[in-house]
């Protein structure tokens, strides 16, 4: 009886694993051309959150930064990251020394649903490669960029320049 049991409860559970995520191919496309699809070919998105409108964020905001609109893409930010770093700040560094490579595609390399309210991504532009994420805050997705955007700005505005221009990424 208990190997019963523990038979269909395993393959109950390898049922479910293998039942969660989408097919290749199938699943969130990106809509906008400056963004390659959801993640790497051939991996598949799992269904937990509303992916789907978690990557139009991220869409929107790595569009945005290809286009040099900074003012709208930090407009894209969670409440907490516009706190640690003013639009204003932002702006500055970014028309001085663009973190994003105008014009360039940023593609989504890995999407990790961690739970209804968070999404993790790994995304590349040419040979850099970044971390951020999709929070979900009230009914709407908003990106957060990664702790080491954050340090970056924690100085002002000047001495990110400057630690951009010092290290050739200006």
């Amino acid at each position: 009886m208990r190997w019963t049991r523990g038979v269909l409860i395993g393959a109950a559970v390898l049922a479910f694993a293998t039942g969660c995520g989408t097919a290749p191919g199938e699943g969130p496309t990106a809509t906008n051309p400056m963004v390659a699809q959801s993640a790497v070919p051939g991996t598949p998105v799992s269904n937990g959150p509303n992916v789907a409108e978690a990557l139009d964020t991220a869409n929107s905001q790595f569009k945005l930064l290809a286009d040099g609109d900074w003012a709208g893409a930090w407009g894209l930010w969670t409440d907490a990251a516009k706190k640690e770093v003013p639009q204003k700040d932002f702006e500055k560094v970014n028309k001085t020394c663009p973190a994003a490579q105008k014009g360039v595609k940023i593609d989504l390399q890995e999407v990790k649903p961690v739970s209804m309210e968070l999404v993790e991504l790994t995304w590349r532009q040419g040979d850099k490669v970044g971390h951020s994420a999709l929070r979900l805050t009230g009914k709407k997705w908003q990106y957060e960029p990664a702790g080491e955007t954050l340090v970056e700005y924690a100085s002002g505005a000047d001495a990110a320049i400057a630690k951009r221009k010092s290290s050739s990424t200006c």
